[in-house]
């Protein structure tokens, strides 16, 4: 059985390359996962997607290209111990919320979109789809309640460990990875260019 790596090591890892991570280089790899990305979402009629935090892949470009081609997007508002998604045309309208995250008001109800793709923040993944995120849960309990989405991990191609995570039972896997390197499928690890969703 291959050597797995701990969550938590994983994450101090992609940390520390995280913070070496200048703006311009930010923006650069953000634009090209998003224009990898886009074409296996632009004809999804909904997506939930995060709004980024300065070290992390960017969805600024997803966004737009998303909104440009029709599609409707919601965004995550932390509320307790879980989080909700709210529609929003734009990055203008969301409020720094929780750990300072860019989020919806969340003024209007909350929407129900079983049926749309989640781009998932994380701190590290495998090419397994293993996760590890923040720490707080919020994307593995979402997740649970609303098992039927795909999940697809959006990240810099140097938060994909060679090692597989060590996962709990409760942590749930992405169905791919959108790095600026490509699209690949975690069931097999197949690079996808030009699909739909």
């Amino acid at each position: 059985m291959c050597e797995q790596i701990e969550k938590e090591e994983a994450r101090e890892i992609i940390r520390c390359l995280r913070s070496c991570l200048t703006p311009a280089e930010k923006e650069e790899m953000s634009l090209a996962a998003a224009r990898r990305l886009f074409p296996l979402l632009k004809h999804a009629p909904r997506v939930l997607c995060y709004a980024d935090l300065p070290k992390e892949a960017g969805t600024r470009e997803l966004v737009r290209l998303l909104r440009t081609a029709g599609v409707r997007v919601a965004f995550p508002k932390v509320e307790g111990e879980k989080i909700a998604f709210y529609e929003a045309d734009s990055f203008g309208e969301l409020i720094p919320g929780a750990m300072n995250i860019p989020e919806p008001s969340g003024t209007a109800p909350p929407v129900f979109w079983p049926e749309a793709p989640v781009v998932t923040p994380g701190l590290a993944f495998d090419r397994r789809g293993g996760r590890a995120g923040y720490g707080g849960g919020f994307y593995d309990r979402f997740f649970a309640e609303e098992p039927d989405h795909t999940a697809i991990g959006f990240c810099f191609g140097f938060q994909v460990t060679e090692k597989p995570l060590r996962l709990s039972s409760h942590d749930r896997r992405m169905d791919l990875l959108a790095t600026e390197n490509g699209i690949f499928s975690c069931h097999g690890g197949v690079r996808l260019e030009n699909k739909r969703l």
